[in-house]
């Protein structure tokens, strides 16, 4: 089971995971990194808050990035496209 890190990529800093986790594969932690974007944007709607996060990279012990899930396509089919005049 190989250990993926689930670095946080906010708007205006990284927030590191220093501990990692274990998952059978990498559609496994890919399906994780999805469910904890949609539960920190339940969140920010629950208190009210701003969500700043772009994206979940997973990264190997090595440090290489691995496929980096985007809050967009997360939320894709919750929240709608959002147009810009």
């Amino acid at each position: 089971m190989p250990l993926i890190y689930f670095h946080q990529n906010y708007l205006e800093q990284l927030i590191v995971d220093p501990d990692g986790s274990d998952h059978a594969d990498l559609q496994s932690a890919e399906s994780e990194a999805v469910s904890a974007i949609r539960e920190l944007a339940a969140q920010c709607l629950r208190e009210g808050k701003e969500f700043k996060l772009w994206s979940i990279r997973l990264c190997d012990v090595d440090g290489n990035t691995l496929p980096e899930v985007f809050a967009h396509d997360a939320l894709a089919g919750i929240f709608p496209p959002v147009f810009y005049p």
